[in-house]
């Protein structure tokens, strides 16, 4: 068995994890990069969602986001091995952003560094975060931990429903097309992420946005005998109502299935990418 203190958990910024979790579970977070316009800072360090949304509102331009570069990742790792740790880090899923072959590059010149694609984003990927740390806390070495967590990859269920389109439209994420008709035929899409890592549109609701997150929360939950019972998150990207939450987590608590319901904030990579009144559930399939 190993020791779990000879190995580290690290993950890219877009995990979403909150910061009580990344304390308790000794996660080492790396920060992807947000432009507004000219100006560089790092996600979750020096920039919230709130400043992306007054950023967009003041001058109609989306913040870019920039991927890990591969120096920063070595910083990391190099660091760790230093002091005889392994590493598995997990990434932002590949068809979104460099960030996993990034960390690749990084990780080649070491030989206890362990990259997983995640295929997913958000908390989605913070879970497959989470199941590494109860692997590495049962004394797993750190490429049995990897190999785990890359056959979980296909078993997370990562969806959220839009209030607009309007952040994906601009990001150029979805047709002009697909937008006018979701705008003037009132549809919120709900969107998922595919097996290949990417976003399609998985639903179409219509509706008042209040009763379009109920029947959103209440779908994905239609079947929780397959879910995973150790863990569900619900994750939100600001601007819902308080009191629509409490009745969300109402929903999901309702089931009496899940041993832990985690609520977390989108940040910055992902709020930057969907805008406000983003609401996602997500889980790992059994």
């Amino acid at each position: 068995m190993a020791n779990q203190k000879d190995i580290l958990i690290t993950a890219d910024s877009t995990c979403d994890l909150p910061q009580k979790l990344v304390q308790e579970r000794e996660i080492q977070i790396i920060p992807l990069s947000i432009l507004l316009g000219d100006d560089e800072r790092l996600d979750g360090v020096d920039v919230t969602p709130g400043d992306i949304y007054s950023f967009v509102d003041k001058t109609d331009i989306l913040p870019k986001t920039a991927a890990v570069p591969p120096s920063r990742y070595y910083d990391v790792f190099e660091k760790a091995t230093s002091e005889g740790k392994k590493v598995v880090h997990i990434s932002l899923s590949s068809a979104i952003s460099s960030t996993y072959q990034n960390a690749c590059v990084a990780a080649s010149e070491f030989d206890d560094v362990y990259v997983v694609d995640s295929k997913s984003l958000c908390t989605a990927m913070g879970l497959l975060v989470l199941k590494a740390c109860d692997l590495r806390d049962k004394g797993l070495d750190a490429k049995k931990i990897a190999d785990k967590i890359t056959r979980l990859v296909p078993k997370v269920s990562a969806t959220f429903v839009l209030d607009s389109l309007e952040y994906l439209h601009k990001g150029g994420r979805c047709s002009g097309v697909a937008r006018f008709g979701a705008n003037v035929l009132g549809i919120k899409p709900s969107i998922a992420v595919n097996g290949d890592g990417a976003m399609d549109v998985a639903k179409k609701y219509r509706g008042k946005m209040d009763s379009v997150y109920k029947q959103y929360v209440s779908d994905c939950l239609a079947d929780t005998g397959k879910i995973d019972p150790a863990r569900v998150v619900i994750a939100n990207s600001g601007g819902i109502d308080p009191s629509v939450m409490a009745f969300v987590r109402g929903l999901v608590e309702g089931n009496d299935k899940f041993e832990s319901i985690i609520q977390a904030d989108a940040g910055c990579t992902i709020s930057s990418h969907c805008g406000p009144k983003t609401l996602a559930i997500f889980y790992i399939k059994k």
